[in-house]
């Protein structure tokens, strides 16, 4: 059996190993090119993210409880102040993560309200009222799903307009499957649906043609809100993990008053399942708050052990490969 392109050629080798995408999908297929953004404002900052299916309604969500907590520098000046703090961020995300599950491609589901609930102040209220400060509450989270192929650019030109964008291949090497004429590596997303068996089913993520499934990519882009100049251009990479990461970066940034440096590489806290994982280094004493919150906290230790390592004269520009 022979295609007309080399591109084709990759779909047929799919083809014969079972796969069940064919030439006439590719020709069917219609990318959808949505001109404006998620538009939203939290406190003196506008946000311009993308909309549902991607992270931008769980973004405005996460912070427009968490501005509730009238959060700034003091936020995170002792102990104490950052032990509640980063209990009130793990509690939002868990239930941001909740209403996450909800969402679904809008061509192909009704999720208007939902969307126009997770963007609203009165929402967030509601959740807000929710998140007890002695106490983690018994929320179920998403399933994790931690991809290894997605990268992200932020851009901001010499005339002042700036590009957030995020890319993705999903796993190492995506469906391990590379165009012979291109070299480009096709995506395997199709495993971002949800499945009948998964915990917490979502289905309005079902598979269906020609439907996008669920993402967490958040390339966001911040504006003064008054002089409508560029304060931030963020987004990140790894998974269910993005938007939060973002959040985190956010925060430490704008609210926090972080210098950029330290909002990047500051230790971060993540949400899977039941329990909270926390970059190598975290603080302790936070640590030790939140497990009499009652977190179950998992130290992420990757960075130990025999594992290589590698670093780079920052006076140089330049960064070591893998970071």
């Amino acid at each position: 059996m022979q295609c007309e392109t080399s591109c084709c050629r990759s779909i047929v080798q799919c083809e014969h190993s079972r796969g069940n995408i064919t030439r006439k999908d590719l020709l069917d297929y219609k990318p959808v090119v949505t001109e404006y953004a998620l538009n939203f404002t939290v406190e003196n900052y506008t946000f311009l993210a993308p909309d549902a299916p991607f992270g931008g309604p769980v973004l405005a969500l996460i912070l427009n409880i968490l501005k509730g907590y009238n959060i700034s520098s003091s936020s995170m000046s002792a102990r104490e102040n950052k032990t509640l703090m980063y209990h009130r961020i793990i509690e939002t995300f868990r239930f941001a993560d909740a209403q996450k599950n909800k969402l679904g491609d809008p061509y192909f589901e009704n999720i208007t309200e939902l969307v126009k609930n997770m963007t609203s102040n009165n929402f967030a209220d509601h959740i807000r009222s929710k998140i007890k400060d002695d106490i983690k509450q018994n929320i179920y989270d998403v399933t994790e799903n931690i991809d290894r192929g997605t990268s992200h650019l932020s851009i901001i030109a010499e005339d002042g307009s700036a590009v957030a964008v995020t890319s993705s291949i999903n796993n190492e090497f995506g469906s391990k499957v590379m165009s012979p004429s291109t070299g480009i590596i096709f995506n395997d997303q199709m495993r971002d649906f949800s499945k009948p068996k998964d915990i917490n089913v979502n289905k309005r993520n079902f598979i269906k043609p020609g439907k996008s499934p669920l993402s967490s990519m958040c390339p966001t882009i911040i504006l003064d809100k008054q002089s409508r100049q560029v304060r931030m251009v963020v987004g990140g990479s790894g998974g269910t993990n993005i938007t939060t990461a973002t959040a985190q970066v956010i925060l430490n940034y704008l609210f926090f008053d972080y210098d950029l440096k330290k909002a990047v590489a500051e230790p971060r806290v993540q949400t899977q399942m039941n329990e909270t994982n926390v970059d190598d280094y975290f603080d302790m004493g936070v640590i030790k708050g939140l497990k009499e919150k009652n977190h179950k906290i998992c130290v992420n230790t990757e960075l130990r052990g025999d594992k290589l390592c590698a670093e780079s004269d920052e006076r140089k520009g330049g960064r070591p490969a893998g970071y």
